[in-house]
């Protein structure tokens, strides 16, 4: 027997926007990345379709395992702090902390 997806309420959906719109600051970590090469740069171009294909993946995950878009959730809110971190190398350099 096959289990129904659940709708995903609004308030979820609200979570998941405001997750994921620290990714709109990518051209001022681009700015701040000057020193960067390499792989390192690689991993930061990279953040933003990261930041959406999760952000879609923890939408669909909802309505069957809710507890999966929860773990999603803190990994894209570890990834914001982690690529911040690597453009400034300290903390002071995250905006949203």
């Amino acid at each position: 027997m096959e289990k129904r997806q659940k709708r995903v309420p609004a308030w979820m959906l609200a979570i998941i926007i405001i997750v994921a719109l620290p990714v709109l600051a990518f051209p001022a970590m681009l700015s701040q990345a000057t020193g960067i090469e390499g792989g390192t740069r690689y991993f930061l171009w990279l953040y933003p379709a990261y930041v959406v294909a999760a952000s879609l993946l923890a939408w669909q995950c909802y309505g069957r395992r809710s507890e999966m878009s929860w773990i999603i959730i803190v990994l894209i809110i570890l990834t914001h702090i982690a690529m911040w971190l690597l453009v400034g190398g300290d903390f002071e350099s995250v905006p949203f902390l």
